[in-house]
């Protein structure tokens, strides 16, 4: 379930966004900018709500500074405010906001612009994991051709190795032909990488996903 964390000291405005949200979304509720900030670093949520006017510091500096921060600067910020002029409305997208809702709103509008953002979260998201795994890719191709060429000219010593050692017994031939299966084992490696257009990943812990090398 997608988190939202929602910023105002407003009880109503609590209320109203709670009776909108709720079961659709996992809500987190702050009164002041500094345990708003303080929870967007501890459990980052996908989207955040923030009034202008909260008790200890202006909205505007609180967009400003999450915005500032690696691990909530993605995060899309929602104004929710009763301030309505022109100028407020700059001011919070130059502090680096996504969009602005005016107080009193209607709930199928918020609920509308909560959708349009957490979608645009999640192709964003998709989009550089996308980036990513093509550039695997295009490393794990360029990685097999690489690995082939001292590849090749082991095999090749290592066939002067059995013709030179055809009447070797025990120990030496035992050697050479694990060597000989070992080989074997990174030519099969090298051409999955060689034939990775397709990249499985496999759950690590909670939101983390790593590439699954043995689904090549």
């Amino acid at each position: 379930m997608e988190k939202i964390l929602v910023i105002d000291d407003s009880k109503i405005t609590q209320m109203l966004v709670a009776e909108i949200l709720a079961g659709n979304y996992e809500l987190d509720f702050r009164a002041d900018g500094k345990s708003g900030i303080s929870a967007a670093q501890s459990n980052t949520p996908d989207l955040i709500l923030l009034d202008i006017a909260l008790p200890d510091m202006v909205g505007y500096e609180v967009c400003r500074m999450l915005k500032r921060e690696e691990s909530t600067r993605e995060i899309p910020i929602i104004f929710i405010t009763s301030k309505d002029s022109e100028l407020e409305r700059v001011k919070g997208f130059e502090a680096g906001a996504e969009d602005y809702v005016v107080k009193p709103f209607y709930l199928e509008e918020l609920l509308a612009r909560v959708k349009v953002h957490l979608a645009f979260r999640r192709a964003k998201i998709q989009a550089v994991e996308l980036e990513r795994l093509t550039l695997f890719k295009e490393m794990a191709v360029a990685l097999s051709h690489e690995i082939n060429n001292p590849l090749t000219t082991i095999y090749a010593y290592l066939h002067v190795l059995q013709r030179e050692m055809s009447n070797a017994e025990g120990c030496v031939k035992d050697s050479l032909h694990g060597i000989q299966e070992e080989l074997g084992k990174i030519r099969e490696i090298t051409a999955k990488l060689a034939q990775a257009s397709k990249v499985s990943k496999t759950c690590y812990s909670k939101d983390v996903t790593m590439i699954d090398l043995h689904n090549l």
